[in-house]
Order: C-alpha cells, then sequence, then structure tokens
C-alpha cells in the first residue's frame, strides 16, 4: 500500500488536485483576512462616527444655550434661525462628503478578486506566458 505522507509525484493526478487545494486554501485565507480587515474598519468607523455625533450634539446643545442666554431678547429670533441654517448645511455638507468618500472607496475583497484573476489567467489556455 502508498503512503500517504509521501509527496505525489509530479504530473500526476493527485499532484494536481493537491496544488489546486493549496491554491484555493490560500485564496480563502486571503479572503479571510480581508474580511477581517473590512469588519475592523467598519466598526471602528462607527464608533468613531458614533462618539463624534454625540460630542457634536453636546457642544451644539451647550453653544445654542449659550447664545439664547446672551442674545437680546428682539434678536433671539434672528440668531436661532441663523443657528438652524448653518447647522443644516453643515449637516448636509458631511453627509455630502460622506456619500462621495463611499463612492470612491476600493471595492471589497478587491486584493482577492486580483489574485483569483491572476490564478485563473495562468491556468487558462497559454499559463504564465507574458
Amino acid at each position: 500500500m502508498s503512503d500517504p505522507s509521501r509527496q505525489p509525484r509530479p504530473g500526476t493526478l493527485r499532484s494536481f488536485v493537491n496544488g489546486i487545494v493549496s491554491l484555493l486554501l490560500t485564496r480563502a485565507e486571503l479572503l479571510s483576512l480581508e474580511a477581517q480587515e473590512l469588519k475592523d474598519d467598519v466598526v471602528g468607523n462607527l464608533l468613531q462616527g458614533m462618539l463624534g455625533l454625540v460630542l457634536l450634539g453636546c457642544g451644539l446643545i451647550a453653544a445654542v444655550l449659550a447664545l439664547w442666554a446672551l442674545t437680546p431678547a428682539p434678536w433671539r429670533l434672528a440668531v436661532m434661525a441663523g443657528l438652524a441654517l448653518l447647522f443644516c448645511g453643515a449637516g448636509a455638507m458631511l453627509l455630502l462628503g460622506l456619500r462621495r468618500k463611499m463612492r470612491h472607496q476600493a471595492a471589497p475583497f478587491a486584493a482577492t478578486l486580483e489574485e483569483m484573476r491572476k490564478d485563473w489567467a495562468a491556468l487558462g489556455p497559454g499559463g504564465d506566458k507574458p
């Protein structure tokens, strides 16, 4: 009987299958690493964004209360309307910037897909020829 720990001879079906399985395992590991990095980035960005929103909200409330207390009564309506426009405009600009940033992000799993394309090209007709 043959020894299973022995390396298969080059050019045999077993050698080919072992190479394909090894290649697939490597690509699966790359995919796993990219998924973990993507998850870490998403969680980090969400936490940072939420904390930023909470702190900005607290600061804006404090600023509005201070302006309300310091503004003379006849001007209060105009000052509060100006602040509302300012905050709405700033919020819209931030959301548009976020939208632009999300559109220009690299596709998820781009490195894995690129490596799979290279593998497919290498296994296809012509092999590794430049």
